[in-house]
């Protein structure tokens, strides 16, 4: 048996992604692509508008989601969407929603990803 040592750069070990205490409100119902690249556990996930909307119309999807999607009580009232509200949404009050959007290390709004 023959024994080579190449003279190459070692490879680099790959860095853990940081995570960070982001709220990301969306509008509407994001792609795939968007979903795999920015949902992750130090995520606020909050949908709103015709998300939430197209949510409660397919339950489903919270399935395909890394962590439970959050949802504005004043928001489901408006809508009337009380007693069509899967379980696993969790409703969030105007006060602590303030408090994720001040305590949050990023804050976006996202329409149409």
């Amino acid at each position: 048996m023959i024994n080579v040592e190449l003279d190459a750069a070692p490879i680099p070990e790959p860095q853990p992604i940081e995570q960070t205490n982001s709220v990301y409100l969306v509008r509407n119902w994001p792609s795939k692509e968007w979903l795999t690249r920015w949902l992750h556990a130090g995520v606020t996930f909050i949908v709103s508008e015709q998300a939430l909307l197209q949510l409660v119309a397919n339950p489903e999807l919270i399935d395909t989601l890394p962590v439970y999607p959050y949802a504005l009580h004043s928001e489901i009232v408006l809508n009337n969407l009380q007693d069509q509200l899967p379980p696993s949404i969790i409703q969030l009050g105007d006060a602590r929603w303030v408090e994720l959007t001040i305590e949050a290390d990023q804050y976006m709004v996202w329409d149409n990803v």
